[in-house]
């Protein structure tokens, strides 16, 4: 074997066992036949469904860990039902059946089903269970049990942890351990197992062999959760500072403007009541947004710093069956949680805050309407940077939006009476028809409107969709990144399935040019980001993962349009806080980046050329022309914008259509506004 791929995991462990991480965080107890959540943190079973009783009357969508208060998805089942179905903790039991065997006086386990109390002496290596005298010289002359390996209880109080530790049994054949691992299956199977329904399995390898080959990804995931914890904490501590420094600027300012006001006449009062509520509502505002990040990053916290204990635990008492599952559960659930670390990864600074005075105070005292401006310095990276258009216009030159009267619009519901989940809308369409189809990616389904916005029909997939384009009159194409395919659907009186496309990564934003018969896709997790360009039936023409300044130019791209031509791209990029627009062959006509403009989202083609731009940081919409300048801010939070994500003009272009992110509270709308 290549000396990189050399198996190294198991030296030099240290055998000391960390007792709280066998301990139930419910009961404080030892744990006893453990099960796991969604974040993997253990619990003992029957405290689990002892919570869940005393807590829950009737169905839940969601339980909230205890720990770390990450939910696991219950799918609106009992509480008793649900918390049967909790997988065990293989593991963390065996680790925690080794814990009370060193450290508590063990009864004899076949007496103890007798309901008799008598101590133990032995411990049966082979069945993990602790025999009194009686009882051993029952199992040595037992056929099945004779020839099992005994250890004097005072002995395995002082055995090295690992030695005691025993693999992961099979669920189908009793007492047959998990010794085999099925890679056509990707399962671990025991020798019974691999003879009855992997019989026809052409990869079978012995866990030994499998934790062998697989060393590198144990070690890539311990790197990886290494790290992420490491993310969470820095930035745990940098949003604790500020918090810290809210409590100690804004009343500073506050002073200041009250120093302001006793330099005035009585008439300027009202001045000040609207600065400190100004002031006050920032404040909210500010506070409000570090205590969700906060209230998120104790929580990653809290995961990741379980996560890198179990797999130090399992990488050091663990069996090969143990580390195989373990890597499986955190490869999975660090899979899930990416786009949460990712945007903690670069720490955010709390925009630093001044009271501007008037300086022509004394006189213009009467004509005044506020004591000054409350100045808000971002230390937006991206905006300090030059971002000159095609002709030649910086964001810093732009006109600033005025925040307009509250616009007129009304909303619908396009909640169903089948839905478990809040709807969570993250694409759109107008067909030809002025129907409307909805990607309900919080219910997996497609759903289809009418014109009057009337429930025509719904159609439940197995994975969630993403996005929509319309191909030709009735048909449409939809992403579906979990299964990395896009779906070809027919829209006629309802939602028909035409053909499926396996794509190579995770898609997320499409839109279709049917002039040239291509897709252009998103790949936002992709290593790096990218765009790839595909034909008709799905073959990939083209990756484009463009350069600037010897960096990639994208960092995050969520959606993205063709425009008129066919000829450009248009893509949203949230973490670089921009929209880009490129040719095919990779040449940037614009980047367009505003002050008011945050997390930049769905995107939707006007059809004069210009753009319609969704910042779901900023709770805000903007109108952009083609060559990328910026023309109006159609929507702002003060006409009841929240988190927007998607954004359709529709196909008679008289309206357009605009959803909600589930942290709104109110993602089950949608809201219509004329154009």
């Amino acid at each position: 074997m290549h000396e990189r791929h050399r198996f190294t995991l198991f030296i030099s462990c240290s055998n000391k066992m960390d007792s709280n991480f066998v301990t139930c965080k419910l009961c404080a107890k030892n744990l006893t036949s453990p099960c796991h959540l969604d974040c993997l943190h253990d619990f003992c079973r029957d405290c689990i469904q002892k919570e869940l009783t005393q807590t829950f009357s009737s169905k839940l969508s969601a339980y909230s860990c205890p720990v770390c208060k990450q939910l696991t998805a219950t799918k609106n089942k009992s509480s008793e039902k649900w918390a049967e179905q909790l997988p065990p903790s293989d593991f963390v039991g065996a680790l925690a059946e080794v814990h009370r065997l060193k450290n508590e006086d063990v009864l004899c386990t076949p007496c103890k089903r007798k309901r008799k109390s008598t101590t133990g002496s032995k411990w049966c290596r082979s069945c993990h269970e602790a025999l009194c005298k009686s009882c051993v010289e029952v199992h040595d002359s037992l056929k099945t049990t004779m020839k099992h390996e005994m250890m004097d209880l005072n002995e395995a109080k002082t055995s090295e942890t690992k030695s005691l530790v025993y693999g992961p049994n099979c669920t189908i054949h009793d007492h047959q351990g998990l010794t085999l691992f099925c890679e056509d299956h990707d399962e671990l199977i025991c020798p019974l197992c691999a003879g009855a329904k992997h019989k026809e399995c052409q990869q079978i390898r012995t866990v030994n062999e499998e934790v062998k080959a697989k060393s590198y990804e144990f070690q890539e995931a311990s790197s990886k959760s290494s790290s992420q914890l490491q993310i969470a904490k820095k930035a745990l501590v940098s949003t604790r500072s500020s918090i810290s420094e809210v409590d100690s600027t804004f009343p500073n300012l506050r002073d200041k403007i009250r120093s302001v006001r006793n330099r005035v006449d009585e008439i300027l009062s009202k001045c000040e009541k609207k600065s400190t509520e100004e002031l006050g509502r920032l404040e909210n505002e500010y506070r409000g947004k570090l205590e969700q990040d906060i209230q998120k990053l104790e929580s990653l916290n809290a995961e990741s710093s379980h996560t890198n204990q179990l797999l130090d635990h399992v990488k050091r008492f663990g069996t090969d069956g143990h580390i195989l599952q373990c890597m499986q559960q955190v490869q999975e659930r660090s899979k899930s949680n990416s786009e949460a670390f990712e945007e903690y990864r670069e720490l955010k600074k709390l925009p630093k805050v001044s009271f501007a005075i008037n300086r022509q105070l004394d006189e213009v005292l009467r004509s005044l309407s506020t004591l000054g401006d409350i100045v808000i310095d971002a230390e937006d990276l991206e905006s300090k940077k030059s971002s000159s258009t095609k002709n030649g216009l910086d964001d810093n030159n732009r006109k600033s939006p005025e925040r307009s009267y509250p616009k007129e619009h009304r909303e619908f519901s396009v909640r169903t009476r089948s839905d478990e989940n809040a709807c969570v809308i993250t694409g759109i369409l107008s067909l030809p028809t002025l129907d409307w189809v909805f990607c309900d990616k919080g219910n997996s389904k497609l759903k289809l409107f009418d014109r009057q916005f009337q429930m025509k029909s719904e159609h439940i997939m197995q994975q969630s969709p993403f996005d929509v384009t319309l191909m030709e009159d009735q048909i449409i194409a939809v992403t579906i990144p979990e299964n990395m395919k896009i779906l070809i659907y027919k829209i006629m009186a309802g939602i028909n399935l035409q053909e499926e496309i396996k794509t190579k990564d995770r898609c997320f934003g499409i839109s279709y040019t049917s002039s040239e018969n291509k897709f252009v896709v998103t790949c936002p997790y992709g290593s790096p980001a990218s765009l790839r360009l595909l034909s008709r039936n799905g073959e990939e023409l083209m990756n484009l993962i463009p350069e600037e300044n010897h960096g990639s130019l994208f960092l995050r791209p969520m959606y993205v349009r063709f425009d008129a031509s066919g000829n450009s791209l248009l893509v949203s990029d949230s973490q670089r806080n921009r929209v880009t627009a490129i040719t095919r062959s990779v040449y940037r006509r614009f980047h367009y980046t505003h002050s008011n403009m945050k997390g930049p989202r769905g995107l939707a083609l006007a059809a004069n050329g210009d753009l319609f731009v969704v910042g779901w940081g900023s709770d805000s919409v903007h109108r952009v022309d083609d060559a990328g300048r910026f023309r109006e801010e159609v929507l702002c939070r003060h006409d009841g914008i929240c988190s927007p994500q998607a954004v359709c003009v529709s196909f008679d272009q008289s309206q357009f259509a605009l959803s909600l992110d589930d942290v709104s509270c109110k993602s089950d709308f949608i809201l219509i506004f004329s154009v």
